[in-house]
């Protein structure tokens, strides 16, 4: 029997796809660090049952991107000055390696997507618009990573990105100087050229120094401070 010319579908479980857009969520700072998550209100919000959200839940509170109280809330993490410095640095370590590991491996379709983001970017920082921002940001520089064909490192990067984001959406208050210090324009035009180290080197630069001026500006929490109390009524409103 002749093989029909049929390509197969692909099937992703609910749970999985459940799970997919809360990370995302959480990655893109879509919450706030210190608010309350249910599974109640986040399976209403996303036309789903409470199941497949209670098992996204506990994967995400196993990634460290949600932190699970003595009372059995669930919370995004509050990050002390150190904490988040620490976590930035490790991502610009991390990310500048993917950037270095992506240069020579992406094609026409991967670059145009980056100038895509890139010019998303620009226009959400003219706009003032924060959450744009954080999202063409995220676009961008994940563009890069998928291409660094190295899985495990990706997955470290992600890591990192689900502590970094809820911290970014809650202090970035200095978009009209960070737009000063980006560098994912140097980044791109370095990858397009195979200069793999001046690649790696703009993506680390656009980490550290977007880390320094909101360090310079916002107020955290110090490390003690930085641990959500043990009782719900010291988490943000709930979702």
């Amino acid at each position: 029997m002749n093989k029909l010319p049929l390509t197969q579908i692909e099937f992703t479980p609910l749970h999985e796809r459940v799970y997919g857009e809360l990370r995302r969520a959480v990655i893109a700072g879509r919450f706030e660090p210190g608010q309350k998550l249910t599974s109640r209100k986040l399976a209403a919000a996303l036309g789903t049952s409470d199941m497949p959200v209670r098992a996204a839940i506990s994967r995400l509170t196993a990634e460290g991107g949600l932190v699970q109280l003595s009372n059995g809330t669930f919370v995004l993490p509050v990050l002390g000055r150190d904490q988040f410095r620490e976590v930035m640095e490790l991502r610009a370590l991390l990310e500048a390696r993917a950037t270095r590991l992506a240069c020579g491996r992406i094609d026409g379709k991967g670059f145009k997507r980056l100038q895509d983001s890139a010019r998303a970017l620009d226009k959400a920082a003219d706009d003032q618009d924060i959450v744009s921002y954080l999202d063409a940001n995220q676009k961008l520089k994940f563009t890069i990573y998928e291409h660094c064909g190295a899985p495990t490192l990706r997955s470290l990067i992600e890591m990192l990105w689900l502590r970094a984001g809820p911290a970014l959406r809650y202090h970035l208050t200095v978009l009209p100087r960070i737009t000063k210090i980006n560098f994912h324009h140097q980044a791109i035009q370095a990858l397009e050229q195979n200069k793999a180290a001046a690649a790696g080197d703009a993506i680390g630069r656009d980490i550290l120094e977007g880390m320094e001026a909101i360090l310079n500006v916002a107020t955290f929490a110090d490390d003690a401070a930085a641990r959500p109390a043990e009782s719900a009524s010291s988490a943000k409103a709930d979702v």
